[in-house]
């Protein structure tokens, strides 16, 4: 039989006997141990609320969740500010820009740039000062064209696809009668324009074949030379720059002169990279860290008048792997370009001609914030 002491303390309980619960003294016996033992008992009361709160669990889970959704919303708030904020940023620096036209100090070709006499006698056709050199791409004013290929009195186009190990890829050569007609554009038609399939922004501009840029927007640096005007000039990775005379050159970050630049001019410029070959040879250490398997895409210059286009589809097991820097490095050198230069990639990674998608881009592709192309207009 339970038994209490003269404190009721907890009852202790014969071993095999039913726990009791501990009986509420009554006022007599509280009056009659004195006051400050009545007091002792007030005092020592437990809160009935906190202790069914705390048996049946709820009421410190609840203080526990509501503690953790405090700190979640709190949390989550810092972030959307912090996205807000730099949003905001980019798109005021983004549309704060004035491009700066930058000097063509390039001279006009009066003859073919091999060094022979043109048949015209030293001047140039209004075709363009490469007409001349490569007479045999283009034709006196008609367009042929074909379901791969485009040919009229300033462009060539000419596209195929190949494999390289477990990547396909697609190779548009390009010849040109002018630099003129192989420019660049942006999304929205603007630098800051936002994002757009490259489809419509070639189509924005009357262009024949497009391929995605170096998605300039992703960044707040970066240099940023567009059809002849500086955008931005601060230096971001590797540099590849489009010469007033046609040809091409890339630059690492340190060794790029902004400027030479303003004082010789340019007609293009873009910052992503890495530059694919040294003084013409493959390469095999990378100014990047996406150096595995991926979707490419690249642009490559044989000579002033002379480019490719190449996009390599992948992360499509059974299709197309995609190609590491170093097998798109050497796919450039055996191409025959003298130089080559990598383009945004993975799922941006597209091609465009005569409106239709050329390649099979990863989860159909994505919009991007600007294109390199080829057109018929000025």
């Amino acid at each position: 039989m339970a038994y209490y002491d003269d404190f009721y303390q907890e009852p202790r309980q014969k071993r095999g006997s039913t726990p009791q619960r501990r009986p509420a003294p009554s006022s007599r016996q509280s009056a009659a141990r004195g006051p400050r033992y009545a007091a002792s008992l007030r005092t020592n009361q437990p809160n009935k609320r906190r202790t069914s709160g705390y048996q049946s669990g709820g009421g410190g889970r609840f203080r526990l969740n509501r503690l953790t959704r405090t700190i979640l919303m709190d949390l989550a708030l810092t972030i959307a500010g912090l996205l807000i904020f730099l949003l905001f940023q980019r798109v005021l620096h983004s549309n704060s820009v004035d491009p700066t036209q930058l000097p063509n100090t390039s001279p006009v070709a009066s003859a073919p740039l091999d060094g022979t006499t043109p048949s015209n006698g030293g001047t140039t056709t209004s075709a363009g000062p490469f007409a001349s050199k490569f007479p045999d791409k283009f034709t006196t004013g008609e367009v042929e064209k074909t379901d791969t290929t485009y040919k009229s009195q300033h462009l060539n186009i000419t596209i195929t696809q190949g494999q390289r190990g477990d990547a396909i890829y697609y190779l548009a050569d390009i010849y040109v009668s002018d630099i003129k007609y192989l420019k660049t554009a942006f999304a929205g038609g603007k630098y800051g324009g936002g994002t757009a399939s490259i489809a419509d922004t070639l189509a924005e501009n009357n262009g024949i074949l497009g391929i995605n840029g170096d998605y300039y927007s992703a960044r707040n640096d970066g240099i940023v030379i567009r059809n002849g005007e500086l955008y931005r000039e601060k230096v971001f990775a590797d540099v590849l720059i489009m010469n007033n005379d046609g040809s091409m050159a890339t630059y690492t970050a340190d060794a790029f002169d902004i400027d030479t630049v303003k004082q010789n001019g340019a007609w293009q410029g873009w910052s992503f990279g890495p530059m694919l070959l040294q003084n013409g040879q493959p390469m095999t250490e990378f100014n990047s860290n996406v150096v595995r398997a991926n979707p490419r895409t690249a642009i490559g210059y044989y000579e002033p008048g002379h480019y490719c286009f190449i996009v390599v589809d992948g992360r499509q097991p059974g299709y197309s792997e995609g190609l590491a820097m170093a097998d798109l490095s050497q796919l450039m050198y055996d191409l025959g370009c003298k130089v080559a230069y990598n383009f945004d990639g993975g799922q941006t990674s597209m091609m465009v001609f005569d409106g239709k998608v050329v390649n099979k881009p990863y989860k159909d592709g994505r919009s991007c914030s600007d294109i390199v192309y080829v057109g018929e207009g000025e």
